[in-house]
């Protein structure tokens, strides 16, 4: 039998090469055939700044606008919509201006604002609200609706990414009925956002950034139906959740929408650090304290752009990303006793370490361990103090307040009854004169500005406190988290494996 010919250069017969070639070619055709789909592929992000008032809403809006700068340039071609709650904002940001404290006699109306407790509101106008026409306003039914076409117009290839910062609505029966608030007081469930974002291809990865109070129900967006699963639903979904957390057990805290805050005091939340991640610098334009880029690829990912901001982020969040939660919910009753001491060193143990490190707390071992219980010990015992130091506050307040407005509506009785025809006259006629009465009680005006300037100071130092006893928390959780992934690579099941490797795909992805 005759053989084919040999090609002189290689041991390869010819007629082999030619085969070869011929695969490689059907191979290309293929690739042709869908290249079209792979290459019209674009990122469509919906930022949502969802307050349920003006004055809330000018807390959200500018920094939603940087984000949205953010996105365009680190992904370009993105499709980004900026959707305000607030469905007029070009009303005036009515905050003072950082910094600035106008003086006691010279803020109008302040001497009757502190009588009446109104002095928070009695603020000094600094800016206006510029924004581009195409943002929509939107209560729940608005918003829901320019939701689900957008959704539904993903391409199986798309990406889509929703950021929402606001503040939570909590549902206390079911974490599913927890709420994105909006204008209006309406709110949009997990439930509901489930239902629209099922509209979109099954393939197409939708990621969720979450900022609000009560945001940990929203990580239900990962299973089916929004029920209490181990599994994943069939949507190829991740979200990244900062919920923000009161140490005092009172209510979501009042800076929870940090990521809104003054350029003065930014960086100190985990949104703010998460855009900060992507962008390469911070909201002012300052450089990052650290590279975002934890594997040296020269990108940063979402995932990524998640563990620098747990390490990075002062406020008071305690971030959580799906791949976390699926893990808490994965691990067998049986091992969350079985190991509570190791530190091994895998992803979730490195970035305890850069906790520990930036913390300035001994970085593994039992010395971390003594110095993490000493400081939430006298930090949870400040926090305690401050709140009865409130309390008596808050009584002298009171009993000031009565001392003067007393005194106040002995001379112009009117000015006891707002909303009147007789306290318009006294605006227009006796304010002016009524102040300066005010100020002129020399024994009780001074000592109620002074007791009010101490509550709001002690406000600022419960917050100093709570923020500190999240990094803790924070440091704690990474700890647990890398034991827990210790575990997972030991006991899983293929099914586990192959679910939370689609998660990791889905954080891993570029904005």
């Amino acid at each position: 039998m005759k053989l084919p010919p040999r090609n002189p250069l290689t041991t390869e017969p010819v007629w082999c090469r030619a085969a070869r070639r011929a695969v490689l070619g059907l191979a290309l055709l293929a690739l042709l055939a869908v290249w079209p789909a792979t290459a019209g592929a674009t990122t469509r992000a919906w930022l949502v700044a969802g307050e349920s008032d003006p004055a809330a809403a000018s807390r959200t809006e500018p920094a939603t606008l940087w984000v949205a700068e953010t996105l365009r340039a680190v992904s370009s071609g993105s499709a980004v919509q900026t959707i305000f709650a607030d469905p007029a904002p070009e009303l005036a940001d009515s905050r003072t201006a950082a910094g600035a404290r106008p003086a006691e006699n010279t803020l109008p109306l302040q001497p009757l604002a502190r009588v009446f407790g109104q002095q928070a509101f009695n603020t000094v106008p600094s800016r206006r609200l510029r924004i581009s026409g195409s943002v929509v306003g939107a209560r729940a039914q608005t918003l829901s609706a320019t939701l689900d076409k957008a959704f539904a117009a993903l391409g199986p290839t798309d990406k889509g990414l929703l950021f929402y910062t606001g503040t939570g609505q909590a549902d206390s029966s079911d974490a599913a009925g927890n709420a994105l608030r909006l204008w209006d007081n309406t709110a949009l469930s997990v439930r509901e956002l489930d239902a629209l974002s099922s509209h979109a291809p099954t393939t197409a990865p939708l990621r969720f950034v979450l900022t609000q109070c009560h945001a940990g129900g929203f990580q239900r967006l990962i299973r089916s139906g929004t029920r209490d699963l181990r599994t994943l639903g069939p949507h190829n979904r991740c979200v990244f959740t900062a919920e923000p957390i009161d140490h005092l057990g009172r209510r979501c805290p009042s800076d929870a929408p940090d990521v809104a805050a003054p350029l003065a005091d930014e960086g100190i939340d985990y949104a703010s650090q998460f855009f900060a991640a992507l962008a390469g610098r911070s909201r002012s334009g300052a450089p990052l304290r650290r590279s975002a880029d934890l594997d040296g690829d020269r990108t940063v990912t979402l995932h990524e752009a998640h563990l620098h901001a747990v390490i990075e982020s002062d406020g008071a969040d305690l971030p959580r990303a799906s791949t976390e939660t699926y893990l808490e919910r994965w691990q067998p009753l049986w091992l969350r006793y079985l190991d509570t001491v190791s530190e091994p060193d895998n992803e979730y143990g490195r970035v305890a370490m850069a906790l520990a490190e930036r913390l300035r707390l001994p970085l593994r071992g039992r010395a971390l361990v003594d110095a993490l219980e000493t400081r939430q010990k006298e930090m949870t015992g400040r926090l305690q103090r401050l709140a009865e130091e409130s309390r008596r506050v808050e009584t002298d307040i009171e009993r000031l307040q009565t001392t003067l407005r007393r005194a106040l509506s002995q001379r112009w009785p009117a000015a006891a009854h707002p909303h009147t025809t007789a306290y318009v006259r006294f605006l227009a006629n006796d304010v002016g004169a009524a102040q300066g009465f005010l100020l002129a009680q020399t024994a009780t005006y001074p000592v109620l500005v002074a007791r009010q300037e101490r509550q709001v100071q002690i406000g600022r130092d419960q917050q100093v406190l709570n923020r500190g006893l999240t990094q803790l928390d924070k440091l704690l959780r990474m700890r647990q988290l890398a034991r827990l992934r210790e575990q997972f690579e030991r006991h899983a099941g293929t099914q586990s494996r192959q679910e939370l490797q689609r998660l990791t795909r889905c954080e891993n992805s570029l904005p």
